[in-house]
């Protein structure tokens, strides 16, 4: 047996994910499966027999086999669903500025949903984003673009206490730069509740807070897309991105308060 066989059978799927997360008896598997008895026992039996699953007395468990081929079908069964759902966004734009240590997870976000501008709503992307934004006390970042908005709301959340790490790109900076007091930036960044990173070529933007993940790409022709966002509030999301985040700073440098300008 292939031990991504069950991507092939919902059922055989609902199955093995069922027990992941706990024994469990014929009748409770049939219970949250809605299938006949006797084909959930039909699938039990095969997975008995390739040693995914153990039986004693009428409760049926993963085996340690089982539980690392249910895990793996899990993440490429979600995985899948997101590429499906957001088919669009994943065609549309370079892809290549996501890791493939974290491509091969992108079932983290899972239940996230498209935020897009459009001829009637313009500006809905930026407007969402920003909500997001004021809503958080720490924010993480990715920063290929700059908008005078997005350097005044840093500064509000600075200005209550709240932390900010950025990577951004020289251009981004020096921008900030020209609309921010020096003196004010050099002040948070001593106070370590702005921590500033360097990377040049950065395709993909992101920010992540202690609620929410919001993810923008570049489009195929090079171009920032501020028209189309993904946006999710699941742990899962906030997760992977923070684990994006952590990725880009591997190989970033720190700006420290003496080396600004």
């Amino acid at each position: 047996m292939e031990y991504l066989a069950p991507l092939r059978s919902e059922l055989k799927l609902k199955i093995l994910l069922s027990l992941l997360s706990g024994e469990k008896k014929t009748a409770e598997l049939k219970t949250e499966i809605a299938a006949r008895e006797t084909t959930i026992l039909h699938v039990l039996k095969e997975f008995e027999a390739e040693k995914l699953t153990s039986k004693t007395a009428g409760t049926y468990r993963l085996t340690s086999l089982g539980t690392l081929s249910a895990q793996i079908c899990k993440e490429v069964a979600e995985s899948a669903d997101v590429l499906k759902e957001f088919k669009e966004f994943w065609l549309l734009h370079d892809t290549s500025a996501i890791p493939l240590n974290l491509m091969s997870k992108i079932g983290a976000l899972k239940g996230a949903y498209l935020i897009r501008t459009d001829t009637v709503e313009l500006g809905k992307v930026y407007e969402t984003y920003l909500q997001i934004l004021m809503m958080s006390k720490k924010v993480v970042g990715i920063s290929p673009i700059f908008h005078p908005d997005y350097v005044r709301a840093i500064a509000i959340l600075l200005s209550q206490g709240n932390t900010v790490e950025l990577i951004l790109t020289t251009p981004v900076l020096n921008k900030i730069y020209s609309t921010v007091e020096t003196a004010d930036l050099k002040k948070a960044v001593e106070s370590e509740t702005l921590k500033i990173y360097l990377q040049e070529n950065l395709n993909i933007a992101l920010t992540v807070t202690e609620k929410n993940f919001s993810l923008g790409l570049f489009n195929l022709n090079g171009e920032y897309d501020d028209r189309m966002d993904l946006v999710s509030l699941s742990p899962q999301a906030i997760k992977w991105g923070k684990q994006l985040f952590l990725e880009y700073l591997k190989t970033s440098r720190s700006i420290t308060s003496e080396t600004m300008t």
